[in-house]
């Protein structure tokens, strides 16, 4: 709904779509690390992560948006901060909005040749996905939410699917959290996803909308939540039918769980299904991350049209994205180098904020005349 000329959006349409943000390229890139870090028991790290970045971050953001009210990163940060900090944070904001959406684009170059378009030259596949996520981008943060609400529905659903037709090949075995070395080996796993994450500390503009400020952060840490629990599934599922040694050298474990799926002689190759609904949730996070790269930007450069960053911003992204050479060295990336920084920013931003508001109360506290 819109107020005025604010667009507003309800706690359960963050949630939808914070769980997209979180989930809708994990389930196919995460498990295989989890399962070769973390071994039997690397199924429990995105729990782990969820307590260690994704808790702090939303309960840090939904306490801004309670004491600041519909202010989004920018107003917010010009308010508490000052108008040359607010614009530089702004434009580091983009910059990491545009490198999230330059890794969305090189994760959907990397999983659609494996199912439905082999041997299909990159920018074939990043320029259509980039147009369509340009467009939700354009159509904005309202749009998205509802995109993000289908797509949830169905991928929840999807699993229901494969748990029902899957479960009887689970061995419990293999769900045995034993590890070759240590239990810190689980927290060893649970550090790509933690930086997966703090990056909900760009969230702030979409928990700005939602027209309760005092549920913000409930939508944020549901989101999470269900993003977590759901990825944790996912994983236990994949080494309880295939082991973790198994589901360490695939690239998509999810991939070749749906092509055990046979029901009957007739339903077959749902992992086409699969790479389709990811498609969907793909779309919905590459725009949301592109919209909110669009947004820091126009407070950064001080514009009042945003229409002509948004091609500029895209094409910044495919730039970005043909720099990064493989799966592989995207992995070690963002482990050694994203993660880290992820999540320095996540906490840190908000902390900063947070304490800029306090600082600024006492200061602006009326004297106490009772005494």
């Amino acid at each position: 709904m819109s107020v005025g000329h604010r667009v507003l959006i309800s706690h359960q349409q963050l949630m939808f779509l914070v769980y997209t943000l979180h989930f809708s390229a994990t389930e196919l890139l995460l498990p295989s690390s989890l399962a070769e870090t973390g071994k039997s028991g690397g199924w429990m790290a995105p729990l782990v992560s969820f307590f260690l970045s994704a808790v702090p971050v939303a309960l840090m953001l939904g306490l801004l948006v309670r004491r600041h009210p519909h202010l989004g990163l920018g107003a917010l940060s010009h308010h508490l901060l000052g108008r040359l900090p607010a614009r530089l944070l702004m434009l580091l904001t983009t910059l990491f909005n545009v490198g999230l959406t330059a890794l969305c684009l090189r994760d959907m170059v990397e999983a659609i040749p494996v199912a439905i378009l082999p041997v299909t030259p990159t920018l074939a596949v990043a320029l259509p996905f980039l147009l369509v996520a340009g467009y939700g981008a354009y159509c904005g943060a309202e749009v998205l939410a509802r995109l993000a609400f289908f797509f949830m529905v169905i991928a929840v659903s999807l699993f229901s699917l494969v748990v029902v037709t899957l479960l009887r090949l689970v061995r419990a075995l293999h769900l045995l959290p034993l590890w070759d070395q240590s239990p810190l080996q689980l927290v060893a796993a649970a550090w790509p996803t933690t930086g997966w994450y703090a990056e909900s500390w760009t969230f702030l503009p979409l928990a700005a909308m939602v027209d309760r400020p005092q549920y913000a952060g409930r939508g944020l840490i549901a989101g999470a939540l269900i993003a977590a629990v759901h990825l944790m599934s996912c994983t236990a599922l994949s080494i309880g039918i295939f082991g973790h040694s198994l589901v360490a050298h695939f690239a998509f474990p999810i991939h070749a769980l749906f092509q055990q799926i046979t029901i009957g002689e007739f339903v077959e190759r749902l992992d086409v299904i699969l790479i389709t609904i990811c498609l969907l949730g793909m779309i919905v996070k590459t725009a949301t991350h592109l919209w909110l790269a669009v947004d820091a930007a126009q407070f950064a450069l001080g514009l009042r049209n945003q229409r002509p960053l948004l091609p500029a911003l895209g094409l910044a992204a495919v730039l970005w994205m043909l720099s990064i050479p493989n799966l592989p060295w995207l992995f070690a990336f963002s482990t050694t180098v994203w993660t880290p920084f992820s999540l320095c920013l996540g906490l840190g931003v908000p902390a900063l904020l947070l304490a800029a508001s306090w600082i600024r109360e006492r200061q602006y506290r009326p004297p106490d005349i009772s005494s």
